[in-house]
């Protein structure tokens, strides 16, 4: 599988050649984030590529508030990276097997994973990304849950984390009353 890799400043590299305006036909490569890859990285990546916020209809909204978010020193103490993870998990037993494939997209402290959807979005641009593993949960047994390596496309690169974001952030209203 050939291999995409992002780089801190948006730009998509290929065999070490960068990416022109057209990253559609790299949807299916592997993706590699490369050192420095933050959230930051990601809003860039949308910006300097003009197709990419099609994928999901709520980045368009995010790249217009990402205009007026701060340039820098936006990490929140004891956050150490993001994580996108694939999860492939049975459910249904009793009943009618089946079986659900999704990505999370997670923050990482201290080795455990927690949730960031409390954090506003622009709190959270400074910090590192990573690609985690993929967890098999076999009908619902949380306690022995496999993890394996796996690669990621570009496709679920984008789809995975912009899933996530659209169901991110405490309005600014919310916030102040804390």
């Amino acid at each position: 599988m050939d291999m995409v890799e992002l780089q801190p400043d948006g730009r998509m590299m290929e065999r070490g050649r960068p990416i022109g305006d057209d990253p559609l036909p790299f949807f299916s490569n592997s993706v590699q984030l490369n050192p420095g890859f933050t959230l930051r990285s990601f809003f860039l990546l949308l910006k300097r590529y003009p197709e990419l916020p099609r994928v999901n209809r709520f980045f368009p909204g995010m790249l217009e508030r990402y205009g007026s978010w701060p340039e820098r020193d936006c990490r929140p103490a004891g956050l150490d990276w993001l994580q996108l993870t694939r999860t492939v998990e049975m459910v249904g037993f009793p009943g009618k097997p089946r079986l659900d494939i999704y990505h999370a997209f997670h923050g990482m402290a201290a080795g455990e994973a927690l949730e960031i959807k409390s954090y506003q979005l622009e709190h959270l641009l400074d910090v590192p990304v990573r690609l985690g593993g993929l967890r098999h949960v076999v009908f619902g047994d949380k306690v022995n849950v496999f993890v394996f390596e796996t690669t990621y496309t570009l496709f679920d690169v984008l789809e995975g984390i912009g899933w996530q974001l659209a169901f991110h952030g405490t309005p600014t209203e919310c916030s102040l009353r804390r």
